[in-house]
C-alpha cells in the first residue's frame, strides 16, 4: 500500500517537472522571439515602388472601393510607424481622424473627395514624412500659373475665385502632413497657390483659370490667371563649388542630399582646392535642400579636424517591436586634406529632412555657425520611408518607420535654428559679414 501511494506522489512529481520544464521553454522561447524579432520582421514587407498614376481626380469610387482603401492605409500605419508604440499619443489622434472619415462616405465618392479624407488621416500624426499623395499622369503637363508676377509683384492674394485665401490655406494645410506651421504656410504662398492641382484639391474651381484680388495702392485689383504646362525642369542641380580666394571664401552648394560617386568626387576635390588655395572659410549653402540621403553630410564632415561627433538617437519599428538605438556617436572616418578653418552653413524653410540633419549635425556638434533661417522640420520627428500603392484609387502613401531624436536633447522639441537668423536672401551677405568680422 505505501510502495504504490509513493509511485503517486512521484507520478505527479513528474508532472509537475513537466509541466514547468514545458513553461520554462516556452518562456524561454518567447523571450528568445522577442529579443530576435527584429531580425525577422521585414519593414518592407508589402512596400512597392510604382510609378503608375493614380486614378483622375474626378473618377468615382464605390463606398466600398474608399473604405477599404482607407482601411488599408489605416492597417499599414498600425502595423508600421512608430507613434502606435512609442506612446506620444499621435496614434490615437489618427485613429479619431480615420474614425472620422469612415463614418462620412457615402455609396459614392470621387477620388477627389476620397483624397482630402486619406490624406486628412495621414496628416493628423503631424508626421512631415507620413503623406497620402495623389500622382497623375507623368506624361501628361503639370499646369502652373506664372510665380513671378503673383507673388513677387503682387504680394499674396486676398481671396482665389472668391474664396478667402485664407481660407484655401487652411483646406492645404488639412492635407498636408508638416511639423512646422512656418514651413507649410511658406509651402503652399511660394508653390502650391500656383500649381494648378493643388488648388483644385483645396477646393478652388480651376477649369477656367482663376481671379485673384490683390491690395494694390489704388484700390482692390482683381487679376485672372490662366494655367500653362511647367517645362520640364531636367532634376535637381548637382552640387557645386565656387572658390573666392581673394576674401578667403570656399561656397559649396548642394540643393539636394543625393550621395553617390558624384557627390564624393566634387566633395573631394572640392576640399583639395580649399587646401591648394590656403581658404581658411568654407561656406555650405544648403537653402532649398529637401533632403535625400544622410550620408551627404558624413561625407563632407570627413574633411574636418575632428575625431568623432554625436548622432542622433533613433527607434526603429520592427512589427510589434520598437527597438532604440542609444548614445550614438560617428567616429570619423577621416579624409586628406583636412580642413580646420570656420565652417559656416545657410539654411532656410526649405532645408528639410536631410538638409536639416547636415545642419543639425553641425550646430548640435558646434562644428560651425548657421545663419539664415529655422529648417522646414524638426530634428525630433519620424522618417525613412516604407512606400504603399492604394488598391482602388491607386493613390501613393508614405509611412515612416523610424523615429528620430535631436542630438542635443537640451533643445529637444525645437527646430534647427540658426545662430545668426536673418531672411533667406540675405544670408550669404550676412556669413561674409561674419567672416570679415563686420557682425
Amino acid at each position: 500500500m505505501m510502495a504504490r501511494e509513493s509511485a503517486r506522489k512521484k507520478g505527479k512529481r513528474r508532472v509537475i517537472i513537466a509541466v514547468f520544464v514545458v513553461l520554462v521553454l516556452v518562456l524561454a522561447a518567447a523571450a528568445l522571439l522577442w529579443v530576435c524579432s527584429p531580425l525577422y520582421i521585414d519593414p518592407y514587407r508589402g512596400t512597392v515602388q510604382s510609378d503608375e498614376p493614380s486614378l483622375t481626380l474626378e473618377d468615382v469610387l464605390t463606398g466600398d472601393q474608399a473604405r477599404e482603401d482607407l482601411d488599408y492605409l489605416m492597417t499599414c500605419l498600425r502595423e508600421r510607424h512608430p507613434a502606435w508604440l512609442d506612446g506620444s499619443g499621435k496614434d490615437a489622434v489618427a485613429e479619431e481622424a480615420y474614425q472620422q472619415a469612415r463614418s462620412s462616405i457615402g455609396d459614392e465618392i470621387s477620388v477627389l473627395e476620397f483624397y482630402r479624407l486619406a490624406a486628412g488621416v495621414a496628416a493628423s500624426l503631424r508626421d512631415a514624412h507620413t503623406t497620402v499623395s495623389w500622382r497623375p499622369d507623368p506624361d501628361a503637363p503639370y499646369y502652373y500659373i506664372d510665380t513671378g508676377v503673383t507673388i513677387a509683384q503682387l504680394g499674396l492674394p486676398l481671396t482665389i475665385n472668391g474664396v478667402p485665401s485664407e481660407e484655401v490655406l487652411a483646406a492645404y494645410k488639412a492635407i498636408s502632413s508638416f511639423e512646422l506651421d512656418e514651413y507649410v504656410e511658406h509651402n503652399f504662398w511660394t508653390y502650391g497657390i500656383n500649381y494648378e492641382p493643388v488648388l483644385r484639391t483645396c477646393g478652388v474651381d480651376t477649369s477656367n483659370g482663376v481671379d485673384m484680388t490683390f491690395q494694390t495702392e489704388t484700390g482692390v485689383q482683381t487679376i485672372h490667371f490662366d494655367f500653362a504646362p511647367l517645362e520640364g525642369s531636367g532634376g535637381y542641380p548637382k552640387p557645386d563649388y565656387i572658390m573666392d580666394a581673394r576674401n578667403n571664401v570656399a561656397v559649396f552648394t548642394l540643393t539636394s542630399c543625393v550621395y553617390d560617386e558624384e557627390y564624393c568626387s566634387t566633395v573631394a576635390t572640392f576640399f583639395r582646392r580649399v587646401d591648394s588655395f590656403g581658404i581658411e572659410n568654407v561656406i555650405v549653402d544648403l537653402r532649398g535642400n529637401t533632403g535625400g540621403n544622410s550620408l551627404v553630410a558624413n561625407e563632407f564632415l570627413r574633411y574636418l579636424d575632428v575625431d568623432q561627433y554625436r548622432a542622433w538617437d533613433c527607434a526603429v519599428r520592427y512589427g510589434w517591436y520598437l527597438k532604440w538605438y542609444r548614445d550614438q556617436v560617428y567616429v570619423n572616418d577621416r579624409a586628406e586634406p583636412t580642413f580646420d578653418g570656420s565652417l559656416y552653413v545657410l539654411t532656410d524653410l526649405n532645408t528639410f529632412s536631410s538638409g536639416m540633419d547636415f545642419a543639425m549635425l553641425v550646430a548640435d556638434n558646434d562644428l560651425g555657425t548657421l545663419v539664415g533661417e529655422p529648417c522646414g522640420n524638426l530634428p525630433d520627428s519620424y522618417g525613412d520611408l516604407l512606400r504603399f500603392l492604394l488598391p482602388n484609387s491607386r493613390l501613393r502613401f508614405n509611412v515612416s518607420y523610424k523615429k528620430w531624436c535631436r542630438i542635443d536633447q537640451e533643445k529637444a522639441g525645437e527646430p534647427i535654428t540658426p545662430d545668426v537668423l536673418c531672411p533667406s536672401e540675405d544670408a550669404m551677405d550676412r556669413a561674409y559679414e561674419l567672416i570679415r568680422g563686420e557682425a
